[in-house]
């Protein structure tokens, strides 16, 4: 347990909460702090954890403890891993809010983020690639200040807030961190979108568009693949298709994700019933696995069935392929 001091656990996130319609401190001062990142050494602290259990197990793990292997306790002095950052470099994948000077090709420990990783497991974690709380609380107080951000649409903003502090949640579970600062960060991670809704009239708020982005959006941060999809298919209209769209096939690979980590090995998940949920043709389905990295098979009444537990699912390098929805044909280009 990282939290073993009896400091006022308010002492460094305390000035990030705020009241309500209160401004935030301004980008430069949260960029001056922010920038010590790139003058901080590598920690002594090298205790590292080589479970071999995913990161789905990972917390259960952790809280029952083990007697094998110790705490994984992070030491990576920035915002974001070296090496990962170095591999975004040179796959210019770096949001506008990581491109040094605009360019896409390069970033900088002051302004890289650490991405959410949505199958990790612990096997492969180095402590080098965790950050600790101080740093936790760091980078969150400077993605805060970026909602202050006038450059870019709410929506751009959003989503990277949306997905580092998803990484920062990410990283607290994987060391276990129980303490009533973590607990601070989880309450400041939700403000952002719900200070956005607070300055929305009640018309706006109660409308049937806004209702549908809510729904889809809470199911998306959810997990839940089941209602995502049944909401998508009754209510969308084409203008909201064409916005979900870059989104359906990720909550696909989702719903394969969680059913090959969650499932029975024993009981292997037909393939028809899967496509039902998912909205896509069985033989599209069989597609989407195997770029995921699952095998499927059939049976002897030509039925077909995903194996659960898997340990080779991975997201599509190249990206995915474009899949029907069904229900929604009318709108497919």
């Amino acid at each position: 347990m990282m939290e073993g001091r009896s400091e006022n656990p308010r002492s460094s996130y305390s000035h990030s909460r705020r009241p309500r319609g209160q401004k935030l401190h301004s980008n430069a001062t949260h960029q001056s702090k922010v920038s010590t990142f790139a003058q901080r050494g590598t920690s002594s602290s090298t205790t590292t954890s080589s479970a071999s259990t995913s990161y789905f197990n990972n917390k259960q793990d952790a809280a029952q403890g083990s007697s094998n292997f110790g705490p994984l306790v992070g030491t990576c002095p920035y915002m974001c891993p070296e090496r990962e950052r170095i591999q975004r470099e040179k796959l210019r994948d770096l949001a506008v809010f990581e491109r040094l000077n605009g360019n896409p090709g390069k970033s900088s420990p002051a302004l890289a983020v650490k991405k959410f990783c949505r199958t990790i497991s612990a096997k492969y974690v180095q402590a080098s690639d965790i950050r600790p709380l101080t740093v936790l609380e760091d980078t969150l107080n400077y993605l805060l200040s970026l909602l202050e951000s006038k450059e870019h649409p709410f929506e751009v903003v959003h989503d990277f807030i949306f997905d580092r502090t998803r990484s920062i949640r990410q990283d607290i579970t994987m060391q276990n961190i129980v303490s009533k600062k973590a607990i601070y960060m989880y309450e400041g991670m939700a403000e952002p979108l719900s200070l956005w809704f607070s300055h929305l009239s009640a018309p706006v708020l109660k409308s049937k568009e806004m209702c549908f982005a809510r729904r889809i959006l809470r199911s998306f941060r959810l997990g839940n693949y089941k209602d995502f999809f049944n909401t998508a298919a009754a209510q969308a209209s084409y203008l909201q298709y064409c916005i979900m769209e870059p989104y359906i096939n990720e909550v696909r690979a989702l719903a394969l994700s969680c059913i090959n980590f969650g499932g029975y090995k024993l009981h292997p998940y037909p393939l028809f019933d899967l496509s039902k949920y998912l909205m896509l043709k069985e033989s599209d389905l069989e597609s989407l696995c195997n770029s995921c990295g699952l095998e499927t098979y059939t049976d002897e009444s030509g039925n077909k069935f995903l194996p659960t537990k898997q340990t080779t699912f991975s997201h599509p390098k190249g990206g995915f392929q474009n899949y029907s929805f069904l229900g929604l044909q009318q709108y497919e280009r």
